[in-house]
C-alpha cells in the first residue's frame, strides 16, 4: 500500500463581511496576528454644518480581503472582534485574484474622485432604501421599478395608492434594509 500525502492548500485572497464600520479596526488586528489583508480606502470630502473635511473611509464597506489558507485560517479570522462572516458564493468561500485587488487599488489612485462604488443588488424592485438627500431626505421608500441605472421610480411603503417619486441613485443610502 503506498500512502499520498494530502495537497498542500496554497493561500488565497478570500472576502470576509465585517461588522458595521469595523474595517479598520478588524485590518489592524488581522495585522497584528500576520495575517495579510486589504481594506480598499479612498479620500472623501465629508461636509460638516461650518466645515469640509477629507477623511479616509473605505471604498467597499463592511468587506475586508483577507489573504489565507482558508481551512486552517478561517477561525483565526472569524475569532476577531469586528469580523461577521466569509462571503460564500455557490457553495464555496468567494475568492479574488491578486490581479483584481491591484486593478482596484489602480483604481482608487488614478479615479478617486470620479470612482463611485455602489452594490448593484440594492438596486432591485422590492428593497427599501433610505433617502439621503433631496426632497424625502431621512424617509425610507420601496424601490418599484430602475429607469436608466441613474434614476429610480420610489413608492412610499404601506400605502396602497400610486405615489410615487423619481430620485438620483445618488441620492439613496445604500444600506440594505430589511422589509
Amino acid at each position: 500500500m503506498s500512502e499520498t500525502n494530502p495537497p498542500i492548500e496554497e493561500s488565497a485572497w478570500y472576502i470576509v463581511y465585517t461588522k458595521p464600520r469595523a474595517e479598520k479596526k478588524l485590518s489592524q488586528l488581522l495585522t497584528k496576528y500576520t495575517l495579510e489583508n486589504y481594506v480598499p480606502i479612498r479620500k472623501e470630502r465629508k461636509k460638516w454644518t461650518d466645515r469640509f473635511k477629507w477623511i479616509h473611509t473605505p471604498t467597499l464597506p463592511s468587506y475586508i480581503f483577507v489573504k489565507i489558507v482558508f481551512w486552517r485560517d478561517k477561525n483565526k479570522v472569524l475569532q476577531l472582534p469586528g469580523s461577521h462572516h466569509f462571503v460564500f458564493h455557490k457553495g464555496q468561500p468567494a475568492t479574488v485574484s491578486q490581479e483584481e485587488l491591484d486593478l482596484l487599488e489602480e483604481g482608487l489612485q488614478k479615479y478617486a474622485d470620479s470612482l463611485k462604488v455602489r452594490p448593484e443588488s440594492v438596486l432591485e424592485k422590492g428593497k427599501l432604501v433610505r433617502i439621503v438627500s433631496g426632497a424625502f431626505s431621512g424617509k425610507t421608500l420601496e424601490i418599484l421599478k430602475v429607469k436608466n441605472k441613474t434614476l429610480v421610480v420610489l413608492r412610499f411603503p404601506g400605502i396602497d395608492t400610486a405615489i410615487t417619486h423619481e430620485i438620483k441613485v445618488d441620492d439613496l443610502a445604500w444600506e440594505e434594509l430589511l422589509v
